[in-house]
């Protein structure tokens, strides 16, 4: 669960993670710190504070990860080199029966190359520190306030215990029914008789986009085995990559016929990381897998989980590497440079063996939206003739968006219509991005992709329920083997919804960490005396809100050379992290 605490000293019941002074043993070194921490961010607080009412608050746990961390250890991966982070929250409220030392964090997964690393020894950071505006709830009637809003990111009191602040994202709104179906959000307004899929504003959109792959961070072992290359022409004529590390890739364009570059979704299992750091053959081929809501947030396996081997114990059931759930809505980026006033490029992605794409005519900048045959529309876009632009491709919630130099293209984007039921994997989503060029010589570089939120149905579990229980994978290899076959991941299917209605003045908060994420679905119902209007346990009151997060003011202090370890959490000198600071959407 995603708990707030504020900055000003926490009163008995707000959930605030117990704290050196809580727990009665002094520790001289994090006092500095955080003393040294809070002059850093007080001439910060006065600024954005003045003016308005506002309330700060810190983030103790992972519910709401990436968008918010709770505490946390952030590493760069030692194969990729792609930063990331892991939750650290148990080493303060985990295992309540185990020491301090065997709830610390061993290990972590990269989800840019899936390298396990070791991070005992990376200090953990405390939570984001954020900024609460009240007066959009409180005061509606005054300038720039409103709402609640759909998507607004929201700090409520806790309905089972309204001395604890929880902090979630409203998803849904009073009167209606919510439905979560293949981790999309569905909505029946008030009246209503259909359901209709909820798109989100792009800001919100763009935001909660989770890492796929990042062609800019290959990892050191696997640069020189063209068998785990990601993109891969599917002609030799086609595309050649240059560089001494590769990464980019150049068309020639001299014929009429597109030449296509492909992702293939291929990351190593665990076994097979180990045989290539040692050397030894691969236990298997590589082979490509689905994309499914792995994230790297929820990989922490702690020191009571890892046997003296430093293997771990039971790696599906800690959950570090059982996210299977198939995600079909991605998003490719890319650094396009063109050299010629005619030819074509396009972009395109693979949902459920069904093409959507961009082309676009680089004599005229024409933009082209399709759905597989049916073409959604036309628009002139800046992509035109020679020069260098950074493109952006999204089929999102039945929705396909262009962004050229992030202007969008197409404005909110363009819908299609679904099918009724929800799409299945097939063959064509083992390698669901693709990159092409007709008669244009063509150079692409930064290839990122990409994916879309899922929403589990139930907090904490898989959406496959019995049919996963009859299958179930056993190690993570079996689990690589099942995503390699999406024949075998359709027959887990179809899957059922779960619905949700909610009263007047009631709202329905979600975690943007779903899996991870004991929101209001998951409450017990237990005391709740102070409330006589028969809520239900996922109904949020309106009473009971207490603003909308809008500002990451300090994420943490971040340290930089001679980078000296003060205490096990603690590194000095350390910086502003300006990088993680700004808006929350």
């Amino acid at each position: 669960m995603a708990r707030t605490s504020t900055q000003r000293p926490a009163p008995r019941g707000t959930g605030a993670p117990p704290t050196p002074a809580d727990s009665g043993s002094p520790r001289p070194k994090e006092s500095y710190r955080e003393t040294v921490e809070a002059v850093a961010v007080a001439f910060i607080l006065a600024l954005l504070v003045r003016g308005f009412e506002a309330e700060a608050f810190v983030i103790p746990t992972g519910s709401m990860a990436p968008t918010l961390m709770g505490r946390h250890k952030e590493v760069v991966c030692p194969q990729c080199g792609y930063l990331y982070a892991i939750n650290a929250s148990d080493e303060v409220e985990g295992e309540s029966d185990l020491p301090a030392k065997d709830r610390r964090v061993f290990s972590g997964t990269c989800v840019n190359c899936r390298y396990q690393a070791r991070v005992l020894d990376t200090p953990s950071f405390k939570g984001d520190r954020i900024l609460v505006m009240k007066f959009p709830y409180d005061m509606p009637f005054l300038p720039a306030s409103g709402g609640p809003d759909r998507w607004d990111v929201v700090v409520f009191r806790y309905p089972e215990d309204p001395e604890t602040s929880y902090i979630k994202r409203l998803v849904g709104l009073p009167g209606e029914t919510v439905r979560i179906w293949y981790g999309d959000i569905f909505i029946k307004s008030p009246g209503s008789k259909d359901f209709h899929q909820q798109r989100r504003p792009l800001v919100h959109q763009r935001a909660m986009q989770q890492m796929v792959y990042d062609d800019t961070h290959r990892a050191e072992a696997l640069k020189k085995l063209p068998e785990w290359r990601r993109w891969v022409p599917t002609s030799t004529a086609g595309w050649n990559e240059e560089g001494k590390d590769g990464g980019t890739y150049v068309a020639a364009g001299n014929g009429s016929e597109w030449a296509e570059l492909r992702y293939r979704h291929l990351v190593p299992d665990p076994q097979q990381w180990r045989s290539i750091e040692s050397g030894d053959p691969l236990p298997r081929a590589p082979r490509p897998t689905l994309v499914t809501d792995f994230y790297s947030y929820d990989t922490n396996i702690s020191v009571a989980h890892i046997d003296p081997s430093g293997a771990e114990r039971s790696p599906l059931t800690s959950g570090a590497w059982l996210q299977p759930h198939w995600v079909g809505d991605l998003t490719l980026s890319a650094t396009v440079a063109t050299e010629s006033t005619s030819g074509s490029v396009r972009l395109e992605l693979i949902e459920g063996g069904v093409s959507n794409r961009c082309e676009i005519d680089l004599a005229t900048g024409e933009a082209v939206l399709f759905h597989g045959p049916e073409e959604l529309g036309r628009a002139p876009s800046p992509l035109k003739g020679a020069g260098k632009r950074l493109v952006e491709f999204a089929n999102v919630d039945d929705r396909l968006t262009l962004w050229v130099d992030g202007r969008p293209v197409f404005g909110d984007g363009l819908t299609y219509a679904s099918v009724g039921n929800h799409p299945e994997p097939t063959a064509e989503d083992l390698e669901p991005a693709r990159i092409a060029s007709r008669g244009a010589p063509v150079r692409v570089s930064g290839l990122v992709l990409k994916r879309d939120i899922y929403y589990t149905q139930n907090p904490g579990s898989i959406d496959y329920g019995s049919q996963w229980d009859t299958r179930l994978p056993r190690t993570p290899v079996e689990l690589f083997d099942l995503l390699a076959d999406p024949n075998r991941v359709a027959a887990m299917g179809p899957l059922g919804w779960s619905d949700y209605s909610l009263g007047e003045d009631r709202f329905l908060m979600l975690g943007d960490n779903s899996p991870r994420s004991k929101d209001s679905r998951g409450w017990s119902n237990g005391d709740i005396s102070w409330d006589t209007t028969d809520r239900q346990k996922h109904e949020v009151p309106r009473s009971m809100l207490t603003g909308k997060a809008f500002c990451i003011y300090w994420p943490h202090g971040k340290p930089f050379w001679p980078d000296l370890a003060i205490s096990a959490d603690f590194r000095f000198p350390f910086r502003p992290y300006f990088e993680r600071m700004g808006w929350i959407h």
